[in-house]
């Protein structure tokens, strides 16, 4: 799609427009749209720290003022406090408002471009989505629980090779 653009002799950004970002696992799925909720561009960033940088500076271009992200408690999470820190607003969209924004449009499709394009909606049209919660107590419950799951994963695969052994 055509990204819209400032004012190149001035040196104006475009105007202000809202993000959405479908969040899985590998991958980050955006969608920029215009004050009238037109999708300007479409762009798929990695799930990484690299990708993420990538992705903050695509939503900079385009003068973001406002970023929807679906699953920011999970995959999104990352991105969400990395765009906290950069002072980019997050919002949380919750799964069940993107589903229903699908439903209202001409296609049924699902695809992460459509998912994406929802998001923004969603993040456009409701101005009492809640922050993504930045807290550090979670993020280290959250490494204790992974943690955790890791020495179960060795400690059955100790009594699995000792049980061969017998």
């Amino acid at each position: 799609m055509a990204t819209t653009t400032g004012n190149p002799a001035t040196g104006t950004p475009p105007p202000a427009a809202v993000a959405g970002i479908d969040s899985h696992k590998d991958t980050l799925a955006a969608c920029v749209i215009d004050p009238a909720g037109r999708p300007v561009e479409h762009q798929t960033f990695d799930n990484t720290p690299q990708g993420h940088r990538k992705a903050i500076g695509w939503l900079r271009r385009h003068n973001i003022v406002r970023v929807g992200i679906e699953g920011s408690g999970s995959y999104g999470r990352p991105l969400a406090v990395r765009l906290a820190a950069e002072g980019v607003q997050a919002v949380e969209v919750p799964p069940q408002m993107t589903a229903q924004t699908r439903r209202q449009q001409r296609t049924r499709q699902k695809t992460d471009q459509l998912d994406a394009l929802a998001i923004a909606r969603v993040t456009a049209r409701e101005d009492d989505l809640p922050a993504p919660r930045c807290d550090e107590v979670v993020d280290d419950l959250r490494s204790l629980v992974l943690y955790r799951r890791e020495l179960v994963q060795v400690r059955t695969a100790e009594i699995n090779r000792l049980h061969a052994d017998l």
